[in-house]
């Protein structure tokens, strides 16, 4: 691909996983955005999509316990058949969580007492200051309220302290639709809700948006992928990069 191109594309939208990875890793975020190169699907990843939407078809169509499991148990091998074959048959451990899982997010739900008017809904609202519009897809929306729910094997105990990529996805959410935000955790063996106050989704919400325009601006700072290369170290450290994607960071950075 060349590199004589602006890091934006004329279609560009900013969304909160792009101001996550151009945070933490700008060489990864130039990786997704610029090259168009996406990490592998792994069980870990297939797990949390697969336990959100089993939860959201239990609570839709009113399911049984074991209905939600046997549910999320086929989608996660249809999701997973080509990582289950280069295993040659042997059973991932997130196959058994799945199932609770998607059960803890029901529970929780199930206990809000509010009526869902949206899920998995794309949203794409403009900015003021901003030239490319902001897009986010919260995973279940009400009257007042959007949860966006984390699958996890390791629960967190202060999501404030160990998951602030988390808190500022729906923070973000919560600023640009002006409702109360709130994120749902839940292992094979317990699950929490936490209710994000006003002042953290204003000063995170804000933050993601200075984060866009960091973005914006570098546009403009930097003509082209091959000018922003030279100015950013490639870092290939962390747990979102597989190893063909590192191959192909390091011969992109090599021509830069």
């Amino acid at each position: 691909m060349k590199l004589n191109k602006p890091i934006l594309s004329d279609d560009y939208r900013h969304s909160a996983s792009r101001g996550v990875d151009y945070i933490e890793n700008p060489s990864l975020w130039l990786m997704r955005n610029y090259f168009g190169v996406e990490s592998k699907q792994n069980y870990s990843m297939a797990m949390g999509t697969v336990a959100e939407y089993a939860a959201y078809l239990g609570l839709r169509d009113t399911l049984e316990q074991e209905a939600v499991t046997n549910l999320a148990e086929i989608q996660f091998k249809t999701m997973c058949e080509d990582l289950l074959k280069e295993d040659q048959g042997v059973i991932p451990k997130q196959l058994d969580k799945v199932g609770p899982i998607a059960n803890n997010f029901v529970s929780i739900l199930s206990n809000l007492d509010k009526k869902l008017v949206a899920y998995n809904v794309k949203q794409i609202v403009e900015y003021p200051n901003l030239k490319h519009k902001i897009t986010y897809v919260p995973d279940f929306e009400y009257d007042d309220l959007i949860v966006d729910t984390k699958a996890t094997q390791q629960f967190p105990t202060d999501p404030f302290k160990t998951k602030m990529a988390h808190v500022r996805q729906v923070s973000l959410y919560g600023l640009l639709s002006g409702k109360n935000v709130a994120l749902l955790y839940a292992t094979d063996k317990k699950c929490a809700i936490f209710g994000i106050p006003d002042d953290i989704v204003k000063r995170e919400g804000e933050f993601m948006i200075e984060v866009f325009n960091t973005i914006e601006k570098n546009n403009e700072l930097f003509k082209d992928a091959r000018t922003f290369m030279k100015h950013h170290i490639l870092n290939t450290e962390g747990y979102k990069w597989d190893e063909d994607t590192k191959t192909i960071a390091d011969r992109y950075w090599s021509k830069a």
